[in-house]
């Protein structure tokens, strides 16, 4: 399986749209994306519609991308996430993490 990341950019707003699978084989597809990311971006949307399964690497992602929000100053939204990554994403306290960080972003 593979990863598809489709990229959006709207004036202060980037939307990464994620499809396929973000497991250790593919999770490295989303690092160029967030390197790209520029202190002028206020807003990174996850748009996780078209996400089929995601494992605890792809996850490391996320988590990297949160924290990297916290570093840029950029708020961190995710969309269109079906129910099974909303319960892993849940079960892993991503949410969590998700609301602290973001917490101190200006």
């Amino acid at each position: 399986m593979d990863l598809q990341v489709k990229k959006e950019k709207n004036e202060d707003t980037i939307t990464l749209k994620i499809s396929g699978v973000l497991d250790i084989s593919t999770n490295n597809i989303i690092d160029p994306y967030l390197e790209e990311i520029t202190d002028e971006i206020n807003l990174l949307i996850f748009d996780f519609s078209g996400l089929e399964f995601i494992d605890s690497t792809g996850i490391g992602s996320i988590i990297n991308a949160i924290h990297l929000s916290q570093e840029k100053q950029f708020k961190l939204q995710f969309e269109g996430v079906n129910e099974l990554t909303h319960q892993v994403f849940e079960m892993v306290g991503l949410y969590q993490i998700l609301e602290a960080i973001q917490e101190e972003v200006v």
